[in-house]
């Protein structure tokens, strides 16, 4: 297994006027990675450099451990890529679509069938293996795709809002199937504007504005609440006593969702059990206080500088 799925040194890189990268370090872990950020952030640009259809004008590149754009065509074949821009045959069947691009992925002519019709039942197109794409519907036209990025068994999985237009019973089928794959040993580079996508399955989370990674590292510290060190604890009884008694002690404490969210550093959790105690409450949860994803996206966006939070959800 490779050390990381990528490492970026001081990447940049323009077209014209624009500056689609700008001076780009950081590391990508193995697993499910969530790559989040508004359109013009320069995520389909740091996809290109890595899939090594294009040259930083900067900077050092690795994936999977290999340089790049020395190693362009190696790494394209450790890689699948689902993009967002539907680029189906529509007079082709679902098998001839995926034994096209195991081809074009390296694969021998003699292994190409079998191998499309395996992506095929894992993405769970086995009954439609012999229809045209012309009469999927937009689910199974997702699902198409990635068995399409799958079929010659890629160490990384690269995909672009795969849940786009897609209905909550489709979401949930199709997140399902990047976590399975993720299961199985393939790395996911998940790109999406969909908050709840990340928080479903992604691990790490890196936030791109503006040709810059504003944030990169594990989802709980994505999520971390900025106002100091807090826990969330889930209380049975009488909360208002509770809330009481640590107002009088100086705790800061607020009421959210039935929990009480209590601001106190670890060493001093001994405190939030004494009070727990003294108010006659008992305690059935324990937990670090997080924020939820969309106050965590507008927290770090506005850190980063970019102040048109609506734009960017």
């Amino acid at each position: 297994m490779p050390s990381s799925l990528a490492s970026l040194q001081a990447v940049s890189k323009r077209f014209g006027d624009v500056e689609a990268l700008r001076g780009v370090t950081m590391t990508l872990p193995t697993g499910v990675v969530g790559l989040l950020g508004p359109n013009g952030a320069g995520k389909s640009t740091l996809f290109r450099l890595m899939l090594g259809l294009d040259r930083a004008d900067s900077g050092e590149i690795r994936v999977l451990d290999r340089s790049l754009p020395e190693d362009a065509v190696r790494v394209r074949g450790l890689i699948g890529y689902m993009p967002e821009d539907d680029s189906l045959f529509p007079d082709m069947t679902a098998t001839e679509q995926v034994v096209h691009a195991a081809q074009l992925s390296g694969v021998p002519a003699i292994d190409a069938t079998p191998r499309a019709h395996q992506a095929l039942d894992l993405v769970g197109l086995t009954d439609n293996r012999y229809r045209k794409a012309n009469g999927f519907s937009l689910g199974q036209r997702q699902r198409l795709r990635l068995a399409m990025a799958l079929c010659h068994g890629p160490q990384l999985l690269i995909v672009d809002e795969p849940t786009a237009g897609l209905d909550p019973d489709g979401r949930a089928q199709m997140l399902a199937l990047l976590a399975e794959i993720a299961k199985q040993g393939a790395s996911v580079l998940l790109s999406t504007h969909i908050l709840a996508d990340v928080e479903a399955i992604c691990s790490y989370v890196v936030l791109m504005t503006r040709g810059q990674v504003t944030f990169a590292g594990p989802m709980a510290r994505f999520r971390a609440s900025s106002g100091g060190p807090s826990f969330q604890v889930r209380p049975t009884g009488d909360v208002s006593k509770l809330l009481k008694v640590l107002a009088d002690r100086g705790i800061g404490a607020a009421l959210q969702d039935g929990d009480v969210v209590v601001q106190l550093p670890p060493e001093r959790v001994t405190e939030l059990w004494q009070a727990c105690a003294d108010a006659g409450v008992g305690v059935s949860g324990l937990k670090p206080a997080e924020e939820d994803m969309a106050s965590a996206f507008m927290r770090h966006v506005q850190g980063a500088g970019n102040l048109d939070v609506q734009r960017l959800l």
